[in-house]
């Protein structure tokens, strides 16, 4: 059987969530029915250690997305894949301006990485960005969001035909998570009630927020302790300043990235997510896995789906620092009952499926 020829390209594999949602596509994907291509702008970053060995990696050593236009361009007209994949919004726009002017353009499938909606209130795309999103939206074949809310955002805010957009909750890699489980020992003093936080330090991830919700939790409890992992974003230093502001030095560390964040959400008490605004947040999709209790922000309208009051865990409004600190104090009150929320879908059907919804001459699926 001829293999679907598949080229991903990534910006870097930092460890954001767009970039481990893309490891895992690459980690599930059948290498009998696919032939893999990964197209880095610079081979860095924490994720490198995760490329399966059997694809093929193009290092385009670039410092910027923006410099790569024409060598992607080249890349896709030697190698002529079936299909482009991208998940990141510079991507997105890149990928749409090297296929100006190819005849032979392979189909393009986009994946949406945070809410639009929030991205926009937030003034997180710029007039430029935005032209070339929509441009990079509109000529894609397939646009990928994570929820049923994020499709109707990117129909409203960016004025795409709903039906070439298909809901995919992102996939979690239990084979991984189960293996990384297996071979850990507990970081954590159990005499404290140790609390876990994840994400880039950046101030779309509200740690800020979580930081002043300690201050209060601390005064009412010093037995809880909060770890943060993550790397920084250009938040590290504020954050830690705040932590020092508040006389919270031995009741928060910040522990950077972490090759194997499954140990402190395995061990942990309570997760707990305080963002801004997300797209759909793999740290809570993966505790609620581990049957973790979670304490969350309101930040997409899906989390009322995936989080039940006090059954899985509790939702607290955006940029409430006490209505938090309320929330991981009454944490014991959560039953532990956890359904099954994930994404059941085989991602292999959601590539195959779309050289059934466009016909190209030079596709063969």
């Amino acid at each position: 059987m001829k293999k679907t020829k598949i080229l991903f390209f990534l910006a870097g594999l930092h460890g954001g969530g767009a970039q481990r949602v893309a490891m895992t596509i690459l980690r599930k994907l059948d290498k009998k029915r696919f032939d893999i291509t990964l197209v880095l702008v610079i081979k860095s970053g924490d994720y490198v250690d995760m490329i399966p060995k059997n694809i093929n990696v193009i290092d385009l050593n670039l410092k910027k997305t923006i410099f790569s236009h024409f060598k992607i361009r080249k890349i896709i007209q030697e190698l002529q894949p079936n299909i482009v994949f991208s998940t990141l919004f510079r991507t997105h726009n890149i990928i749409y301006l090297s296929l100006l002017g190819i005849k032979k353009k392979p189909l393009v499938v986009l994946r949406s990485q945070n809410s639009p909606k929030l991205v926009l209130e937030n003034n997180q795309l710029g007039i430029l960005a935005k032209f070339l999103l929509e441009k990079a939206y509109n000529n894609a074949d397939m646009i990928v969001a994570q929820t049923p809310e994020m499709k109707s955002e990117i129909i409203k805010y960016h004025n795409i035909d709903g039906n070439k957009i298909e809901v995919f909750l992102n996939p979690i890699d239990t084979e991984l998570i189960e293996k990384k489980i297996n071979e850990i020992e507990n970081p954590f003093d159990n005499n404290r009630i140790n609390i876990v936080a994840a994400g880039r330090l950046t101030w779309q991830k509200g740690f800020d927020i979580l930081v002043q919700s300690f201050k209060y939790i601390i005064d009412k409890d010093n037995n809880y302790f909060l770890h943060i992992i993550g790397n920084d974003d250009g938040e590290k230093e504020n954050i830690q300043q705040m932590i020092y502001d508040l006389s919270l030095e031995n009741n928060i560390k910040l522990w950077g990235f972490q090759k194997n964040p499954y140990k402190f959400f395995y061990y942990a008490d309570l997760f707990v997510l305080s963002s801004r605004w997300e797209g759909l947040p793999n740290a809570v999709l993966e505790n609620l896995y581990l049957k973790k209790p979670v304490v969350v922000t309101k930040c997409i309208p899906f989390m009322e789906q995936l989080v039940k009051e006090n059954k899985n865990g509790k939702l607290v409004d955006v940029e409430d620092p006490i209505q938090l600190a309320h929330a991981i104090l009454d944490y014991k009150s959560i039953e532990l009952n956890f359904s099954n929320t994930f994404n059941d879908r085989d991602i292999n059907d959601l590539f195959l499926s779309i050289g059934t919804r466009v016909t190209y001459d030079s596709v063969s699926l």
